[in-house]
């Protein structure tokens, strides 16, 4: 019987043979592939749910500021603050990004909104970050005091001002830069005034590049902070609630467990800015406590 035999031509592709061990990699690799690109799904459903609450958020505070003619001012400033919220959620979403300009309208426009509804409740230029539930970042509110208590405004008790006093406590936008900040400090945030501030404006200028350069002062004794820093992606620091200004304030109530004032002041240089924080002293509290 003769033997069947099947002629290759010299064109037709080499069958490689791989090891084992080749294999098990190549393997691994897809196998690696395929949870990264799980992961990254994951990753981008959890912020568009957040956006989508924020969102949400938003909206029901339109609505219901349209319905409640009392707290229609407060309503609507909580209804700018969701829809920055939701925009800057969206906009972190992996694989996405978003130009400096873009983030900048959206800012601006936000900002803009909010310090109209404060000057028309009658809100004064004072801004506080102060801590209302210990020192966890999400109980940080920005005090606004008023000048006079419009009708439907009540006195906040226990966000760093009088218990008398008539102000906006609103949730500010450094917070949510200030917990990221956290989570990534493998001590935490200092307590310490010139560590705390060495943290903060390195921050601002190498995590969140908000900023080229920040040049901070300290004096501990009287309780001052002084960053000198140019006009950054969201423009000029002294809008409402800017997000140097409010990382800032919102890290130094953190880390010191005490409100914080902010002022913004121009420099002669055009586009630079000094940004001011105030606290009251260790030292001086402690003299003042009447149960020292």
């Amino acid at each position: 019987m003769k033997a069947v035999t099947t002629d290759l031509d010299d064109d037709a592709p080499a069958i490689q043979r791989g090891s084992s061990t080749e294999f098990a990699a190549s393997e691994g690799a897809l196998e690696a592939s395929f949870r990264g690109e799980s992961d990254g799904a994951a990753h981008r459903g959890r912020n568009g749910t957040v956006a989508v609450g924020f969102a949400l958020l938003a909206a029901l505070a339109f609505v219901a500021g349209l319905a409640i003619a009392d707290g229609r001012a407060v309503l609507f400033a909580l209804a700018g603050v969701g829809g920055f919220a939701a925009v800057l959620a969206y906009g972190l979403e992996p694989d996405r990004s978003v130009e400096a300009r873009d983030a900048t309208r959206v800012y601006e426009t936000s900002s803009a909104n909010l310090a109209r509804l404060a000057e028309t409740v009658g809100a004064t230029a004072d801004r506080r970050y102060a801590p209302v539930s210990g020192s966890d970042p999400d109980g940080i509110r920005l005090v606004v005091p008023l000048a006079d208590s419009p009708r439907g405004t009540a006195p906040i008790a226990g966000d760093g001002g009088d218990a008398d006093e008539p102000a906006l406590s609103l949730e500010p936008v450094g917070a949510a830069f200030v917990a990221e900040l956290e989570r990534t400090l493998e001590d935490g945030l200092a307590t310490e005034p010139d560590r705390l501030a060495e943290q903060l404006t390195d921050a601002l200028v190498h995590r969140f590049e908000f900023v080229p350069r920040a040049s901070p002062s300290v004096d501990a004794a009287e309780g001052r902070l002084e960053v000198a820093v140019a006009d950054d992606v969201f423009g000029s620091v002294d809008r409402f609630d800017h997000p140097v200004v409010s990382t800032l304030g919102s890290g130094l109530a953190v880390g010191l467990e005490r409100p914080v004032e902010t002022t913004v002041f121009e420099e002669r240089t055009p586009g630079r800015r000094l940004v001011t924080c105030r606290w009251e002293p260790e030292d001086r509290t402690d003299a003042t406590d009447p149960d020292g």
